[in-house]
């Protein structure tokens, strides 16, 4: 071993314990290994050295060759998909596709994990990964609340298939484009990867980890939460009217499955001066019946827009909301004002033009709403246009605590999905790569106003987009030295002789230990060059090896910290540490041998 090999792997080894130990942020801890590699060949070079064999020079990375991350087109990739994921996001239309998949679930456990991977894993495939299981975590979470069922029984599946998903494409998740990016830099393949060059093996991937949840899965998840979750925080109670043409006409709400499909609960149904509450759901439907439901925020916007009831507010007395102004929280204060006074003689149109929907509380101590009193200290929630809005923030009567205009509409909904399909048809049909394709979208994302110029900076998980750009120079550094070398002949030695498929499982299971104590990022930084060596030694086909790297690296279940993902779910407080590896271990196992076979069969046969 020579002196600059041995140099690199004493950064590595001080790199994974501060990975690991997380004593610094870990795009910190990136980007010190990012200046330490242009420093020590700017710093200790000498005639001295260079007397003596030693050239760190040679062995390290250039000033421009330091600092390539930060303009490498793994890195621009990354970020152009933050963006443009937010925009899907931001647009509704995940949201929109959860409405339309999750009523098929019913009460169903086994269903549920089917609609996960067909929502989150197929979607995965097409936006970060990391951005589907965001949005998909809060409609789980409602799901559960609604369903009576384990929430960690659901967060895991939308994780794991999350990284599974992530496995169709190149841009399901930066560890493609990484591993896209070095593998183009090497002069032994030369290219980067197509879009859709692997998605056989990730449909394979995919396939697998649903028969696993379907079947031994989903009697190693936990059997309860560690937590119990909150049920009414932010509810309000609101009241529905039913128009004369609505679907609900005639059928009972429970054969219409109206709570499932609008995510609330039904509390009770008043019809003239009678009132239903516990036969709510069973009553057929007339005209003129009144619905009483909780809902939260989101839901209130859904229901405003629903063409089969409509969202009635109080001003003197029920008149359907206009929907085209702000949702405003706000705090009663006025005690001399609100204290006891129903709310039909409180006069919000009167006195601030503004209509009140609902009343964040448990349930009504009255029939209506218009007759509930009220009490200082309560919330509720108006909805105001921007011009009264301006006078409300005057008055000393109300404290408005938040402030909610909906986003989501139907135009922004297929702009932002047809920029999507066109960023990844752009790169996968035409010369052009995918960086292009992507900053083209993000282009086409603010010029539609899908997203805007201050979301658009803040939406980017910057901390992932410095951890890239700093662990480069570091395969650069394991190449110039001759350290992936070195790593590739002490495997090939072990390795000589062996069948392909167990090369390709000692690299998948070294890359599946390496990315719980590192990065994924960083696992295939360190890795994918000791799989190009390995396979100019080994003659087989190195884009094989790197497939193997690159799905071991996407698809780590042991831990929490192995996968972003992973932590996301943890950070709901639901589970405990050693679930993951309870779940993850036979599935890392399971796809360790289905995998190699696979990329055996497809590449080396």
């Amino acid at each position: 071993m020579t002196v600059e090999i041995a140099l690199v792997f004493t950064i590595i080894a001080v790199a994974l314990y501060l990975f690991a130990s997380e004593r610094l942020p870990l795009d910190i801890t990136a980007i010190l290994i990012m200046i330490t590699l242009i420093a020590i060949p700017q710093l200790f070079h000498s005639q001295w050295l260079l007397d003596r064999g030693i050239d760190l020079q040679a062995a390290f990375p250039t000033v421009r060759e330091g600092l390539s991350g930060l303009s490498s087109p793994a890195t621009v990739t990354v970020l152009a998909m933050f963006i443009l994921s937010a925009g899907i996001q931001r647009s509704g239309l995940m949201h929109v596709l959860g409405q339309r998949l999750f009523p098929m679930v019913g009460t169903s456990e086994l269903r549920m994990i089917l609609v996960i991977a067909g929502l989150v894993g197929l979607i995965s495939g097409f936006i970060n990964n990391t951005a589907a299981v965001a949005v998909a975590i809060p409609l789980m979470l409602d799901m559960a609340r609604r369903l009576k069922m384990q929430a960690s029984r659901l967060l895991m599946p939308v994780s794991f298939f999350g990284m599974l998903g992530g496995t169709l494409t190149l841009i399901g998740t930066s560890t493609n484009i990484l591993a896209s990016a070095i593998l183009a830099d090497s002069e032994d393949f030369g290219r980067p990867i197509g879009m859709f060059e692997f998605t056989h093996l990730g449909l394979i991937v995919l396939g697998v980890g649903l028969i696993y949840f379907v079947t031994v899965g989903r009697w190693l998840m936990p059997e309860k939460d560690r937590i119990r979750l909150g049920g009414a925080e932010d509810r309000f109670v609101i009241e529905l009217g039913v128009p004369p043409d609505s679907p609900l006409l005639d059928q009972t709400l429970a054969e219409h499955e109206f709570a499932l499909r609008a995510s609330v609960e039904v509390l009770k149904l008043v019809r003239g001066e009678t009132v239903h509450i516990k036969r709510a759901e069973e009553i057929r439907i007339r005209p003129g019946d009144i619905i009483q439901v909780h809902a939260d925020l989101r839901r209130v916007m859904d229901l405003i827009k629903a063409d089969d009831v409509q969202v009635l507010s109080v001003s003197g007395e029920s008149s359907r909301v206009r929907g085209d102004g702000k949702l405003v929280r706000v705090l009663l204060r006025n005690a001399r004002f609100f204290e006891g006074r129903e709310v039909r003689s409180a006069g919000f149109w009167d006195r601030y033009q503004a209509r009140l929907i609902g009343l964040e509380k448990e349930a009504l101590e009255e029939r209506r709403i218009a007759d509930e009193p009220l009490a200082t200290g309560e919330i509720a929630l108006l909805e105001i246009s921007r011009t009264a809005l301006a006078r409300l923030r005057d008055t000393k009567d109300l404290v408005i605590l938040e402030e909610s205009q909906d986003e989501f509409d139907r135009r922004r909904m297929w702009m932002a999905g047809g920029i999507m399909a066109a960023v990844v048809l752009g790169a996968a049909l035409t010369p052009l790569p995918i960086v292009v394709t992507a900053l083209l979208g993000v282009v086409a994302m603010v010029a539609t106003n899908c997203i805007d110029g201050k979301h658009m900076y803040t939406e980017v998980s910057w901390p992932v987009i410095f951890l890239i750009a700093g662990v480069i120079p570091l395969g650069i550094a394991m190449t110039k030295s001759g350290a992936a070398d070195l790593l590739a002949g002490l495997l090939a030695i072990q390795a000589l002789g062996w069948h392909p498929v167990l090369v390709l499982m000692a690299l998948y299971l070294a890359t599946t230990l390496l990315t719980e104590m590192l990065s994924n990022n960083a696992s295939v930084v360190i890795l994918v060059p000791v799989a190009i060596s390995l396979g100019h030694i080994l003659q087989i086909d190195i884009f094989a090896l790197a497939l193997a790297v690159m799905f071991a690296a996407s698809t780590s279940f042991l831990t929490p910290i192995g996968y972003q993902t992973n932590t996301m779910i943890f950070g709901t407080g639901l589970y405990r540490f050693t679930d993951f590896a309870k779940v993850g271990i036979p599935l890392n196992l399971l796809l360790m041998v289905v995998t190699s076979l696979s990329i055996w069969w497809l590449w080396l046969v």
